[in-house]
């Protein structure tokens, strides 16, 4: 196997140049390829404003650090032009990969390959279900799940007094981790309640437009039993508030999870909206310096735990001015 030496002795005589395919985008940074060390990160698709941030804070860190180069991969929700991308990174033999994956077992011939060129590998807010990851930096979705369904509930007590509380769930991309994740906390802030009752859940994809669809049958089937909403992103909480404007069946509680521009605009505005805020940013700076130390043969913990931040209307507009 080759060694970190010689990987990077590689790099210094490698050509910044590379492929970019149908939703792969590759750019490098300022450190370029005679940088001491060099990394990739790939997302599923910049239509998320969530990985927008990544790659905002990634260039960030190439442009502060002399010793880091590096290049971007926008996958363009594709999974297939995900592993061609990540290819690339490992056929030039880099220091280290940062990947949020589209599903946990789409990248697994990719993992595979980067495993056995020992190249480390760090999954950030998607984790892999196969291969070896020297890490995973993420928010405990699981908790955010739990948090955001809670969040929910107070929202709905709040605008009703009632014995029993009706709640639908707008679920992620199906086999994604973070979507299982999400699911899972749901079920026990659900489990946990004695007053809790889910009508339906249904994927949306992380889709805005998919959630309206979607919000949209649910309100087909059980209009304003419909208490609240709790969906799995931003995105899709986005969705659910368009399709019960449209359908004016009075006020639905609705949490997301993500803490996005455009949703935490519209928390501002109404008290029974909300998220669980991640901070991507931090994420990408904490993966860098874990995999910088992967590559130098540290032994990491299987996982680094990124808090998330609870975002009403009480405090959207701090949030906006800290993040956006």
């Amino acid at each position: 196997m080759p060694t970190h030496t010689s990987r990077r002795s590689v790099l210094q005589g490698a050509t910044a140049a590379g492929v970019v395919g149908l939703g792969g985008c590759l750019g490098l940074g300022s450190g370029g390829d005679d940088a001491e060390n060099q990394t990739a990160l790939s997302v599923p698709t910049l239509e998320f404003t969530f990985f927008a941030r990544m790659q905002n804070a990634f260039d960030d860190a190439i442009d502060e650090r002399d010793d880091l180069g590096g290049s971007f991969y926008d996958a363009g929700n594709s999974q297939e032009q995900q592993v061609s991308d990540l290819e690339t990174p490992v056929s030039q033999g880099v220091d280290f990969i940062m990947v949020a994956p589209i599903t946990a077992e789409g990248i697994s011939p990719v993992v595979e390959q980067a495993n056995e060129a020992d190249i480390p590998i760090v999954t950030i807010d998607r984790n892999i279900a196969e291969g070896d990851a020297a890490t995973y930096v993420a928010s405990d979705n699981v908790e955010l799940g739990r948090r955001s369904m809670e969040l929910c509930r107070g929202f709905m007590s709040d605008l009703s007094d009632a014995d029993e509380y009706n709640v639908v769930e707008l679920q992620g991309t199906q086999g994604a981790s973070v979507t299982n994740d999400r699911a899972e906390g749901a079920s026990e802030a659900i489990d946990s309640a004695d007053d809790l009752t889910l009508l339906d859940s249904q994927g949306a994809d992380f889709s805005t437009e998919e959630a309206v669809s979607v919000m949209e049958d649910f309100i087909t089937s059980h209009g304003d039993d419909i208490d609240g909403v709790y969906a799995h992103n931003d995105l899709m909480a986005l969705g659910a508030h368009q399709a019960v404007s449209n359908a004016d069946i009075g006020d639905v509680a609705t949490t997301g999870i993500d803490g996005s521009e455009a949703w935490v605009e519209e928390i501002q505005e109404v008290d029974h909206y909300g998220t669980l805020a991640q901070l991507p940013e931090e994420m990408v700076r904490q993966s860098i310096d874990y995999g910088l130390q992967a590559a130098d043969g540290e032994d990491l913990d299987d996982y680094y735990r990124i808090e998330g931040l609870e975002v009403t209307s009480e405090n959207a507009g701090d949030y906006l001015d800290e993040y956006f």
